[in-house]
């Protein structure tokens, strides 16, 4: 007992002590502290009065402050080296691509001028922001020390145009080939893929993304008195005090159509599924706009969460339906509304909300003849060709093998299927509906060249030969159905368009709105019936709409210029695309273009700018068009080796490119064996008269003479 008397007392004292020192160093430490407090105390009041003290305590906030909403607001860009620009399509001349890169459209950007845009400031800085590196860093296209041109005189990237708006403003005006031309880059060469996929990020709001970027430079440059100052000095003079005042008031506008917009179609909340470099939710988008904003139905604003790539353009001239979801077949009443979606000005409500009379509808800006225009041109474009001098040289024993392997796993769907053109039944009256329209104007069908065939007006596609482009389900093909299933199943409040209660899809109700606004169109600009209607519809065809929930199978030339893969980019690589679903990335980062040759497909690491893609998101799913033993949905072909993989990816590098069919042993889908795009008689009138200047005389010429004057 007297043992552990001992030990027990031994412990007690060890712990007596080790406690009496960490009471020592505490003791110490917060001596320490004190002591630093009353020392920094004391530096303090040495610095001088306590105005003084506080005004460097404020500044010192201020600066850290800036700081950090600079690095906050900073443009979110991808660093590209790229020296020099390859162009892989044939057919265009220099004349052709400079019209596709910069004829307008008659979209806006909320009424931002063209001149604001070259000569805004980035936040909390004086560099510019559309300089090259920005825009090329946001993913628009802009060739190395590019300079400006006659059709580019602000020298911004594709696709950035102008058009005078109704107050003869010049507009900054988003043109197709901002969406539709997309950049290989490789080894510090950019690959320019005209009419292909853009690797930009428009809609996307994010840190440091283009638009939010923007907003925030108009914003402050509004409320920063140096900012405006130099802003103004540099967009109007420094000596015009009245046309300062303007541009503040128009200024003012721009900034509250921001405010109005964010609120409306332009929500936050209606888009979950972010949509990164190269995609958008181009039809949910319109809905928003065209049924919600312009309409204001404000019960009409749908959630759109299922973002697609930018499909590419060539050969889109051929096909019979268009869109994934191949739901119209007409080019004006596809680019009509797609310039809706992007903004275009149209006026469709008076000043009691009611929608206006179509000869009332205000629309000084749609540009036919700029679409006119680029459809002409786009029938020009060839697929692009794969430069074997710069991504290497293709093995043609594997290629050969490929086609072999593509004639039989890939063609049934893909294509081309060539086809008679077709003989579009028209309705003769106001109450018919041909082909189960749910809308026909009857005027508008009897307008272009109409014959008799069997005692039944049709029109008869101005095309030989087309290509007819098979939908395929979505239980089918076992991709994301997202996008199939928000078209069927969002439907907008079309009551104000109708006059009763009415409810449609996107489909049905842009068909109820353009089959009105076109054909106004056309008689204010004077487009006359007959052929001149014929050829601006498109090649004689009447606007129909289709209802499926399918996507389309596109034929496949050119593909591998097209990165990433499936509707909605969930696939980075072809190779991944033939791999089985397992072998798939689930997760990938997309904005860096540089390309990888033997994958067919952009690199996919983790880079500044860079946006992250998770495939378990649905609107993002990476399932279906699978090459698998696996019984599942979505399998459209069997399991494909490693070997056969690469055989199928060596052949479409080269599928249909004439310059192979020889060392193939013949080519089947030989594009040179075609029918050629149809020469448009006034195309070239079109193109001339569709560039600002024209268009502008255009449009005071009818305010002098009155809608339906000769142009």
């Amino acid at each position: 007992m007297g043992f552990f008397r001992r030990l027990i007392d031994l412990m007690l004292d060890i712990l007596d002590a080790v406690f009496h020192v960490i009471r020592r160093f505490i003791r110490g430490i917060f001596n320490w502290v004190k002591g630093l407090i009353k020392a920094l105390h004391n530096l303090w009041c040495a610095l001088g009065p306590k105005w003084l003290r506080v005004v460097f305590v404020l500044l010192i906030v201020f600066i850290g402050g800036f700081f950090f909403l600079r690095g906050v607001l900073a443009p979110n860009i991808t660093h590209e080296n790229i020296y020099q620009v390859h162009y892989l399509n044939e057919g265009w001349t220099d004349e052709d691509r400079q019209r596709y890169y910069y004829t307008p459209q008659g979209t806006e950007l909320l009424g931002l001028q063209y001149s604001w845009f070259v000569n805004l400031e980035q936040p909390l800085s004086r560099e510019q922001l559309a300089s090259e590196e920005n825009m090329r860093g946001w993913g628009f296209i802009m060739s190395p020390s590019q300079q400006p041109t006659k059709h580019n005189p602000g020298n911004l990237p594709v696709g950035f145009t102008y058009h005078y708006d109704h107050q003869s403003r010049l507009n900054l005006d988003l043109g197709c080939a901002m969406c539709h031309t997309g950049e290989l880059h490789y080894k510090g060469t950019a690959l320019r893929v005209d009419g292909g996929q853009s690797m930009q990020s428009v809609p996307t709001l994010g840190k440091g993304e283009f638009i939010v970027t923007l907003a925030a430079a108009a914003f402050e440059t509004y409320y920063n008195p140096f900012k405006w100052d130099r802003f103004a000095t540099r967009v109007v003079g420094d000596n015009n005090e009245d046309e300062r005042d303007t541009l503040r008031d128009e200024f003012s506008g721009f900034l509250t159509h921001i405010k109005d917009f964010v609120k409306g179609p332009g929500a936050h909340s209606l888009y979950p599924v972010t949509e990164g470099r190269g995609r958008t939710d181009a039809v949910g988008r319109i809905g928003n706009v065209v049924f919600g904003y312009d309409i204001d139905v404000p019960e009409n604003y749908k959630v759109a969460d299922a973002p697609a790539s930018y499909p590419f353009l060539w050969d889109i001239w051929r096909f019979d339906w268009v869109q994934y979801t191949g739901f119209t077949n007409q080019a004006m009443a596809r680019n009509v509304g797609e310039s809706l979606g992007v903004l275009a000005p149209v006026k469709l409500l008076d000043e009691n909300g009611n929608i206006r009379k179509p000869e009332d509808i205000e629309d000084e800006v749609i540009n036919l003849d700029g679409m006119f225009c680029v459809e002409g041109v786009l029938r020009k474009l060839k697929p692009p060709k794969w430069p074997e001098d710069i991504l290497g040289k293709v093995n043609i024993e594997s290629a050969k093998r490929g086609k072999t392997l593509f004639a039989d796993q890939c063609q049934f769907c893909h294509g081309p299927h060539e086809s008679n053109s077709y003989q579009w039944e028209l309705a003769t009256g106001p109450d018919q509906h041909p082909d189960g329209q749910h809308n026909v104007n009857y005027q508008w069908d009897l307008d272009g060249v109409v014959t008799d065939v069997d005692g039944k007006k049709v029109r008869q596609d101005f095309r030989e030969r087309i290509w007819s482009v098979p939908w395929i389900s979505t239980d089918v093909i076992g991709t994301d159905s997202k996008l199939a299933d928000n078209y069927m199943d969002n439907l907008y409040d079309a009551s104000k368009l109708t006059g009763e209660d009415t409810k449609v899809n996107a489909g049905d109700g842009l068909q109820l709105l353009l089959n009105v606004l076109i054909p106004q169109m056309y008689e204010n600009r004077n487009i006359q019936a007959g052929e001149e209607i014929a050829l601006y519809d498109g090649l004689n065809v009447p606007f129909r709409i289709q209802n499926h929930r399918a996507y389309k199978a596109r034929p496949l030339h050119g593909v591998w210029a097209t990165p990433p893969f499936l509707h909605n980019g969930s696939v980075p690589t072809i190779y991944d695309l033939l791999s089985p679903l397992r072998a798939r990335p689930s997760t990938f980062y997309v904005g860096n273009r540089e390309y990888n040759p033997q994958r067919l497909g952009y690199i996919t690491k983790k880079t500044a700018g860079a946006f992250k893609t998770d495939t378990t998101i649905a609107g993002n799913h990476n399932t279906g068009h699978l090459f698998t033993d696996v019984d599942m949905k979505g399998r459209i072909g069997r399991l494909l080796t490693e070997r056969e993989r690469y055989d199928l990816m060596e052949y479409l590098k080269v599928m249909g490119n004439p310059d192979f069919t020889e060392r193939l042993g013949g080519d089947p889908q030989n594009w040179s064996l075609y029918k050629e795009g149809l020469p448009e008689k006034m195309m070239d009138d079109a193109c001339y008269n569709s560039a600002p200047e024209a268009y502008n005389q255009y449009k005071k010429n009818l305010a002098l003479v009155g809608s339906g004057s000769d142009r």
